[in-house]
């Protein structure tokens, strides 16, 4: 009996505090005085279409303009050959830490010396030359090298647009890396894998006998091709 009336009295307390949040007033809400966000962009885009097209034709052709004229930082524009010489630099690279399989075992340690040439083949010819002398880019052209899945053109200085443009080739920069690896010095070099060597033949375009290493590069190209 004592329970039902306990549980009678709990009930209607429940309902009397649910009466009380029923009448509570909290005061009178106001819609938002502000725009909304979207809305009000929206207007300011068809309202100011005009002056954001402009700024945007500036920035596309800012934009553009950095890209023709980007020349990585670090490049060296080497110095013409001054006599034809053909060398094979040393290509062997020491480990500068231990090579670990996942187990932790030691698979080549540290110092481990071995040639890259025995393990990867170059697939093509590089052909480096600085692209702000005229004479080593006729000769690169005259020679068949522009435009030939043989050959890639490696610039150590000029514009990469401009001589694209011009000769319709693909043209990289000769990175501080590259230069280094394979001990470049003069202008135009041709690098060429032969077995597990690296050749690397220095032209000298103002030599007697550039005639003859310019029909020499000719030969080799007409072989390359037929392979």
């Amino acid at each position: 009996m004592r329970f039902k009336i306990f549980l009678i009295f709990l009930i209607s307390a429940v309902f009397a505090n649910a009466k009380v949040v029923e009448v509570l007033h909290l005061g009178k809400t106001y819609p938002f005085a502000e725009e909304d966000f979207l809305v009000a962009l929206h207007k300011y885009i068809q309202t100011h279409k005009k002056e954001i097209d402009k700024k945007l034709q500036k920035i596309r052709k800012e934009a553009k303009q950095k890209i023709i004229k980007f020349k990585p930082q670090g490049i060296n524009p080497l110095t013409p050959a001054t006599k034809n010489r053909t060398f094979y630099p040393d290509l062997t690279y020491t480990l500068p830490y231990d090579i670990k399989d996942a187990q932790g075992n030691i698979i080549y340690p540290k110092g481990f010396k071995f040639n890259p040439a025995n393990y990867v083949r170059l697939p093509y010819t590089i052909v480096v030359i600085n692209g702000e002398r005229k004479e080593e880019l006729k000769w690169a052209e005259k020679n068949g090298y522009f435009n030939n899945i043989h050959y890639r053109i490696f610039l150590t200085d000029g514009n990469w647009y401009e001589i694209m443009k011009k000769y319709k080739t693909q043209v990289y920069y000769c990175m501080p890396q590259i230069e280094k690896r394979f001990k470049l010095k003069h202008t135009p070099s041709i690098i060429t894998q032969i077995g597990n060597k690296i050749e690397v033949k220095e032209i000298c375009l103002e030599c007697k006998d550039d005639k003859k290493n310019n029909l020499n590069s000719k030969i080799n190209t007409k072989e390359k091709e037929k392979n």
